[in-house]
């Protein structure tokens, strides 16, 4: 295998610097940072698959991206998935036309599935085609399986005199960036809410890298031959980066020079290499600001820049090995805080003496509704004037608001501020207008940076604060039902009969198995094996009572509230002797009402445990939803018995999660059903009466 273009790059895994790909007329693959020799890459080192025919000795590669457990390659144009623990090669299935590019953002502070669905989102595409005619696929898997993805309609009239370049995932629920170009480009996102500004590109079309440092989710660097930009969320700011020379209004890198190869850090660093061998060193901030460090004079066309796990910078290049037939990579150290020593002018002193919050890297959620407060502490240095700033990736998903105040004086006599930052999801939060937040019921992931605007270069220690935030649903939350009164603890049953393998048997005249609560539907009667471990003791509920189960809602282990909004319910065995004390009428419906049958006709297998939820709920439904706010009620038949009834809340705009919980009940009190027809009973009474008149008038007689 070899790079398709004439020059080297370093592909690095977003979450493990130590893993990359070198790619140059040869590609390598190393998994602790190019320590000992190597060998290259290519179809048959395991000998399990040859995607390549027997006529072709050379795979051209155009593209690369990590993805959560292997690395996804465009070779000759065709996606191919290569598992780092295994060494097997597997083709893509579904992508139907040939492609140049492959795009995935790894997500690496969590092993949740909001984060792990992020790093399994990969894009195949063309690059260099006019919109219109662009075929992008969307993978949800890692790249083994592939969907086409419709860029819309709008945006191809929108952008139809320009090409495609670039485009990357941004979130789990698959909001796409995208990047198009002719001499130019800028951010837009698929749904054409947000556009940026558009920024000329230097020099003819070429090929647009994205790069998201390790460990900031939703920061970028873009970078092309001859321009380099940065943008803090997204693509929605974008900043050019430049040398920071005083009285220079010239371009960057300068004629006649290209960008050799970016490297990007988790402490916000960045260092550019140059076709010339300059060297370039920066800061990641809403100052972005780089300075020229050194000239390397003995670097190959080969060497590729990265970062060490000190925060120094490694030029590494292949040197062959011919004893052994393997590659060699020799290290050259390049010492950052000794080369900013030897600036010329001086750098000035770090302005800031603490930057301090113990929330960094540490993982938050925020469902609807909740608030999450975090704090940090900042001392800047004597004399100097600057100050804290908090931005988050995604401001259409985060709100937040954030007060510094004095908080008493150190000892070296500086004063100490406290930051305190209040954050909460943005729809709802009522600090923007309707149409800049997201409407997605999916949430979505944005990270908050502190970071201290003018430090400069200086503070080469004092890297940004950084929290990612989930505005989804939290991993403990859940609900339960209230078990006030059970039927354990009235003495209807015991908890050693409900254990042992007690049983019951449902009529085939109350049950519909398809859920449709259709009559004479069911064939024979269900038994049905109790399971006490699931459902503990029953609910213990009179049959003439109006009922209502109370909810309750918990998180990591704590008693929230009572749950006040609407909720449905359904017997899991699809009994349905049972109704609801309000219709569709009583609750004055003027639309066409949801109901359970209604619901289930709408699936091609329908599922009552997915009919009905908080995404498919409307705004007005019928008299089926359950809770405080309906006045809504369960009316049980003349019946003792069991029930096993699962609750679902489907109020779209009281949480993210999927809240919903199975429970018993045990209904008592009913009368035995008569044995007798009435109107028999009836005559034989009146029979009996009869008899005894007339016995009566013969013996007074």
């Amino acid at each position: 295998l070899r790079y398709a273009e004439n020059r080297t790059l370093l592909v690095q895994n977003d979450c493990n610097s130590s893993v990359a790909l070198y790619m140059g007329t040869r590609l390598f693959l190393t998994r602790n940072g190019f320590e000992g020799t190597l060998y290259p890459l290519d179809f048959s080192g395991d000998g399990l698959f040859t995607p390549l025919s027997s006529q072709v000795s050379v795979g051209r590669v155009t593209s690369a991206a990590f993805v959560s457990e292997g690395l996804v390659l465009v070779i000759d144009g065709k996606v191919y998935v290569y598992a780092l623990e295994d060494h097997i090669w597997t083709p893509a299935q579904g992508v139907g036309s040939l492609m140049t590019e492959v795009s995935s953002l790894q997500c690496c502070f969590s092993t949740e599935p909001p984060c792990t669905a992020v790093s399994s989102t990969v894009l195949v595409y063309n690059r260099g085609h006019p919109v219109q005619d662009t075929n992008v696929f969307l993978s949800s898997d890692g790249g083994f399986q592939f969907e086409r993805f419709a860029l819309p309609p709008t945006l191809q009239v929108r952008r139809r005199n320009g090409n495609l370049v670039n485009i990357l995932s941004k979130s789990s629920c698959f909001q796409k960036v995208l990047m198009t170009c002719q001499s130019s480009f800028s951010y837009v996102t698929s749904d054409l809410n947000l556009q940026s500004d558009v920024f000329s590109l230097r020099g003819p079309l070429d090929r647009v890298h994205v790069v998201q440092p390790p460990g900031m989710t939703g920061h970028l660097v873009i970078w092309s031959l001859r321009s380099l930009f940065y943008s803090p969320n997204h693509g929605q700011f974008i900043l050019p980066l430049k040398p920071d020379v005083e009285g220079d209004s010239g371009v960057f890198p300068g004629p006649d020079v290209f960008l050799q190869q970016v490297a990007t850090s988790e402490n916000s660093e960045i260092a550019v290499l140059t076709s010339k061998g300059m060297l370039f060193y920066g800061r990641l901030s809403m100052d972005a600001v780089i300075v020229q460090m050194k000239n390397l004079t003995d670097f190959s066309e080969q060497a590729v820049l990265m970062f060490s796990s000190f925060g120094d910078l490694l030029v590494t290049q292949p040197i062959e090995d011919p004893s052994t037939g393997g590659v060699d990579f020799d290290h050259c150290l390049i010492v950052v805080q000794q080369q900013l020593s030897h600036l010329v002018p001086l750098l000035g002193t770090c302005p800031v003496e603490v930057l301090y919050g113990s929330f960094d890297r540490g993982v938050y959620y925020i469902d609807m509704g909740d608030h999450l407060y975090l704090s940090a502490v900042f001392i800047p240095a004597p004399l100097s004037q600057v100050f804290p700033l908090v931005t988050v990736t995604d401001p259409h998903l985060l709100a937040f608001q954030a007060v510094s105040k004095e908080d008493g004086i150190t000892s070296d006599g500086n004063t100490k501020y406290t930051l305190s930052i209040k954050l909460r999801q943005q729809r709802g939060a009522e600090m923007a207008r309707d149409s800049f937040h997201h409407s997605s019921l999916d949430g979505g992931i944005s990270t908050l940076t502190v970071d201290v605007v003018g430090k400069g270069i200086s503070c080469k220690d004092m890297a940004p604060l950084h929290a990612y935030i989930n505005v989804r649903c939290p991993p403990g939350k859940h609900i339960k039902v209230l078990r006030n009164v059970t039927a354990c603890t009235k003495g209807t049953f015991t908890q050693g009969l409900l254990q042992n393998n007690y049983s019951y048997t449902i009529s085939k005249n109350i049950y519909d198995p398809e859920h449709l609560r259709q009559q004479n539907s069911a064939e024979e009667d269900l038994h049905v094996t109790y399971s006490f471990v699931e459902y503990q003791c029953p609910l213990l509920v009179y049959y003439d009572a109006l009922w209502l189960p109370i909810l309750e809602l918990w998180d990591n282990g704590q008693f929230v509230e009572f749950v006040p909004v609407d909720f449905v319910l359904f017997e899991v065995h699809g009994m349905y002797n049972y109704d609801y004390l309000q219709s569709a009428g009583s609750a004055r419906c003027v639309s066409q009402p949801q109901t359970w049958p209604s619901m289930l006709a709408k699936q091609p297998q329908p599922d009552p445990h997915t009919a009905w939820t908080r995404k498919t709920q409307e705004v007005e439904g019928a008299a089926v939803p359950l809770g405080d706010p309906t006045w809504n009620r369960i009316i049980f038949p003349n019946y003792n018995g069991f029930y096993i009834f699962k609750a679902i809340v489907v109020d779209p705009a009281y949480s993210f999660c999927e809240l919903s919980t199975t429970f018993s009940v045990y209904v008592y009190g009913a009368f035995p059903k008569e044995q007798i027809d009435s109107g028999i009973f009836l005559a034989i009474f009146l029979s009996i009466f009869v008899g005894l008149l007339l016995s009566g008038f013969f013996l007074l007689r």
